[in-house]
C-alpha cells in the first residue's frame, strides 16, 4: 500500500466550507482505494472546527498568518467584491501557504472557495496536483447558465428577470468575465507582486483552476454538458447528524403539531447581520405572524436582548445553542434562511419550503436556483425587511406546490450520494495524476 499526503486548504472560519471540507475528507478516508493510505491534513490560520477535525482523526497545520478563526467578515474583511480586503493580508496569506507546503510536501491540494490554495498549488517549485470542492462551477461556462444576474450588479436589476438574463449573456466575454464580483483584486495584485509566472489572472475562474472541480450541488440545476469534463456535478454535500441527537423540550412543544398553528424555523447563522435577525423577529410581533408559532436561532446576537425586541410572546423559542437542523427542518412548514449551500440542502432534504435572502454571491446563486425549482422565495437584500418575509411566509403556507416542489428537490438529494460521489471522482482523477 502506498501513503499519500493531501492538504486541504479552505475558509476554515466559514461553517459551509468548513463542513464540506469535514464531511470530503471523511470520505476520502471511506472510499479510499485499496492500495491508498491517505495522511489527511487540514489548513487552519484559526478556526472553531479544528476540534471537530482532530476528533475525526485528521491532522491540524497551523498556518501564518494566524487570525482569531471566528468568521470571514471579522478574519479577512470581505466584502461584497473581495474575500479579501487588503492586498496585504493577500500576501501574507499567500505567503504563509507557501511555508506551508514546503514544509508538509502534499502530492495533492484540495480546497474549496479559497484562491490562495488555488494559487500557491501552482506557484510551488513543481505544481501540486489540485481539486476543488465547491458549491457552484466556478469556470468561465458558469455565466452562461446562470439562474439570475446577481444583485450587486444593480444596473441589471432594474429590469425584468428575462430581460436582465437576456442584457447578461450578450455582454462580450472578455467584458463579463472581468465585473467587479468576479475579479478578487486583493488577491490578483498579491500573486503578481510575489511573483506569479502562470497564465494571466483575469478572474475568480483563474485563481480556482484546477485539475478537478468537484461541484457539491444538485446536478439537476444544470446542464452538465455545457461544462468541461473537468468539472464533475457529484451531489448535495452536507453533514448529517446522529438521529440520536435529542431536540430540546422547548422546541418540541413549540414545534408541537397539535398546536394546530404554522411552524417556522428561523436559521441565519454566521452570514446573517444584526439588522437581518431584527427583521426576522419583527416578523413575529404583528398580524399572521402573531398566530406562528417558531423557533429562531441567534448565535451572533444576544439572546435576551433578541427576546426583548420580541416582546411578550408565547410560541417562540430563541437560542443560540446548536440544535439538530435536520430534524428541526422536517418538523417545520417553513424555513427563513440565508443562502448558504448547507443549509438550503439541508432544508430540503427535510423537504422544507424556504425563504431566504443572500448575504453574497454564492448564496444568490443557490436562492435562485431553489426558487426557479418552485420550493421557496428569494427576498433582494435590499427589500429584507419583516412585511416582506411575512408576506413570503403566507405566499407557501397558502400554496401547496411550495411544498410540494421541496419534497421533489428532496427525492433527487436522497438519490445522490454526494460524499461518495465525490470521492470517487477524486480518487480516479487523482490516481492518474500520481501514477
Amino acid at each position: 500500500m502506498k501513503g499519500i499526503t493531501i492538504v486541504i486548504s479552505t475558509a476554515f472560519q466559514d461553517a459551509g466550507d468548513a463542513a464540506r471540507a469535514i464531511e470530503i475528507a471523511k470520505a476520502l478516508k471511506n472510499y479510499r482505494p485499496d492500495d491508498r493510505v491517505p495522511r489527511i491534513i487540514f489548513l487552519s490560520h484559526g478556526s472553531r472546527f479544528e476540534r471537530m477535525v482532530l476528533d475525526l482523526g485528521f491532522e491540524i497545520y497551523h498556518a501564518e498568518p494566524k487570525l482569531s478563526g471566528i468568521g470571514l467578515y471579522q478574519d479577512l474583511g470581505m466584502t461584497t467584491t473581495d474575500l479579501i480586503a487588503s492586498e496585504e493580508l493577500a500576501r501574507e496569506m499567500i505567503q504563509g501557504e507557501i511555508a506551508a507546503y514546503g514544509e508538509i510536501k502534499p502530492d495533492i491540494v484540495m480546497h474549496g472557495f479559497w484562491p490562495i490554495a488555488g494559487l500557491v498549488r501552482r506557484m510551488m517549485k513543481k505544481e501540486i496536483p489540485g481539486v476543488c470542492f465547491v458549491p457552484l462551477p466556478l469556470v468561465p461556462d458558469f455565466c452562461k447558465v446562470l439562474p439570475d444576474v446577481p444583485e450587486q450588479l444593480k444596473l441589471f436589476s432594474i429590469f425584468p428577470k428575462p430581460l436582465r438574463l437576456w442584457l447578461f449573456h450578450h455582454i462580450p466575454d472578455f467584458i463579463r468575465n472581468r465585473v467587479p464580483i468576479l475579479r478578487q483584486n486583493n488577491i490578483r495584485r498579491a500573486a503578481y507582486d510575489l511573483g506569479w509566472q502562470g497564465e494571466k489572472l483575469i478572474n475568480v475562474f483563474d485563481l480556482l483552476k484546477s485539475d478537478l472541480m468537484v461541484v457539491n450541488d444538485l446536478a439537476c440545476y444544470y446542464d452538465a454538458d455545457k461544462f468541461p469534463p473537468s468539472v464533475q456535478f457529484t451531489g448535495p454535500l452536507f453533514s448529517v447528524p446522529d438521529d440520536e441527537v435529542p431536540i430540546d423540550l422547548e422546541i418540541m412543544e413549540v414545534f408541537d403539531p397539535k398546536s394546530g398553528r404554522p411552524r417556522i424555523f428561523c436559521t441565519l447563522s454566521s452570514s446573517g447581520s444584526e439588522e437581518m435577525l431584527k427583521e426576522v423577529i419583527g416578523v413575529f410581533t404583528y398580524g399572521p405572524g402573531l398566530d406562528w408559532n417558531a423557533v429562531i436561532l441567534s448565535p451572533h446576537f444576544p439572546v435576551e436582548r433578541a427576546k426583548e425586541l420580541l416582546g411578550r410572546r408565547q410560541g417562540i423559542h430563541i437560542t443560540a445553542k446548536f440544535v439538530p437542523a435536520l430534524k428541526i427542518n422536517a418538523m417545520a412548514d417553513v424555513t427563513i434562511s440565508h443562502g448558504g449551500q448547507g443549509t438550503l440542502q439541508t432544508a430540503l432534504y427535510s423537504g422544507c419550503p424556504i425563504v431566504g435572502v443572500a448575504a453574497q454571491q454564492e448564496q444568490f446563486i443557490n436562492l435562485s436556483n431553489m426558487e426557479s425549482r418552485g420550493a421557496g422565495i428569494r427576498i433582494p437584500l435590499g427589500q429584507w425587511r419583516a412585511k416582506n418575509i411575512q408576506r413570503s411566509v403566507l405566499r407557501i403556507l397558502s400554496d401547496t406546490r411550495c411544498k410540494e416542489s421541496a419534497m421533489a428537490l428532496r427525492e433527487c438529494m436522497k438519490s445522490s450520494d454526494g460524499a461518495k460521489n465525490a470521492a470517487v471522482a477524486i480518487w480516479e482523477t487523482m490516481g492518474q495524476k500520481l501514477l
